[in-house]
């Protein structure tokens, strides 16, 4: 008997259920009816907003939708991306490559050098050049606490300007200021290397926690520049040999040439000009704001250092943008062919903080002759 029963009490729960669910698909629809009855009925105005909000709001939900779409295509493209680079290097590694270090991103580098041309080839070239580090909102201001106490960091970046793969099998380069000699890639500082990692030592300003902004100076860092860590500078880095016998630090040849060095920066009284200008109209903050009364002069100081280092390329086969270095002779004697005397006159061009420096190279050195508000986009190309 009980088996029999329970046929019976099962048709009945699902009978009841069904009445549940009829009654709340009529109660919907009714509700639904009132809706659109109460909207219809409504003054066009009124009815005219409710269809345009509901418009807005689904197409904002599309908008989203697509949006995550994309962003999951990325992030699915660079993974795919770096499994084949990783593949690839397990394979010429025969195996061996056992040690491989995820690094996520601490902070970017805010710099008044957006691309790779004007940027100093090491910090201490350029010591009053003005920049800071923003750290992520996922790390705690608590991290860098005790920070202010050291006058000195090291920092440890990704060289993400690099325009070669990192699959490239290059083993060798022309330093810039190695006079067309081959050294290898680990023989010297270039952002050319089997890892694109930076370490560069920058002068602390001052922490702020409220901002996550640790203001620094003398960098040679692009702008956007990821920051993997930060180190202390500590007067251990300096090896003792060194610090009492400077006879004993051992350097090639060319890294100690000095002859690259313009002899003098002079700005035109129009450039000049126009330099306190975009100061004063805030179009170079947030390094070089208008209400921070040194800026101008901060400015124009990092723009001198800059271009009496020579920033122009020195490439061979790029005569037109070669640097063309003078000699120790008071500036009157130049290093490049008098063939080529007709591109002294030539204007080379810079991005620095928001402006387009003008400059051209001449006997006495280089001469700034205008500076201009740079493009919206960031695409300019390196001149």
């Amino acid at each position: 008997r009980m088996n029999n029963q329970a046929p019976s009490s099962l048709q009945h729960s699902n009978s009841f259920a069904n009445l549940l669910l009829s009654s709340a698909l009529a109660l919907s629809s009714l509700a639904t009816a009132a809706l659109c009855y109460n909207v219809f009925w409504l003054e066009p105005r009124k009815r005219k907003s409710i269809i345009s909000d509901w418009e807005q709001k689904r197409q904002e939900e599309r908008t989203g939708r697509i949006r995550a779409e994309v962003k999951l295509r990325e992030a699915l493209a660079k993974l795919q991306t770096t499994s084949s680079i990783l593949s690839k290097d397990e394979e010429s590694s025969g195996g061996d490559n056992l040690h491989i270090l995820p690094l996520s991103t601490i902070g970017t580098v805010k710099s008044p050098y957006p691309k790779r041309m004007g940027t100093p080839r090491q910090g201490a070239l350029v010591p009053s050049s003005r920049g800071f580090i923003q750290f992520m909102p996922s790390l705690a201001p608590e991290a860098l606490d005790g920070i202010e106490e050291y006058s000195h960091c090291w920092v440890i970046f990704q060289f993400h300007e690099n325009t070669s793969l990192a699959t490239s099998k290059k083993t060798k380069i022309r330093p810039p200021r190695g006079g067309g000699i081959k050294v290898g890639q680990l023989s010297t500082r270039s952002p050319h290397r089997p890892n694109p990692l930076g370490l560069s030592l920058v002068t602390l300003e001052r922490w702020e926690p409220s901002t996550r902004r640790l203001y620094i100076r003398a960098l040679d860092l692009v702008d956007g520049t990821p920051v993997f860590d930060v180190k202390p500078y500590v007067h251990w880095d300096i090896p003792s040999e060194v610090t009492y016998d400077m006879g004993k630090l051992k350097l090639p040849t060319w890294v100690e040439r000095k002859d690259d060095v313009l002899p003098d920066v002079i700005f035109e009284a129009h450039a000049e000009e126009s330099l306190r200008k975009f100061v004063q109209s805030d179009k170079m903050s947030p390094l070089y704001a208008k209400k921070d009364s040194t800026s101008f002069h901060a400015a124009k100081q990092t723009l001198i250092e800059i271009l009496a280092q020579d920033p122009r390329s020195s490439h061979r086969g790029l005569a037109k943008n070669q640097r063309g270095t003078l000699s120790s002779d008071g500036g009157t004697k130049k290093t490049f062919d008098s063939s080529e005397s007709s591109n002294v006159d030539d204007i080379y061009r810079l991005l620095f903080s928001g402006v387009v420096v003008e400059f051209v190279v001449e006997p006495r050195g280089a001469v700034v002759k205008n500076i201009l508000e740079a493009p919206s986009s960031s695409g300019e190309s390196d001149e």
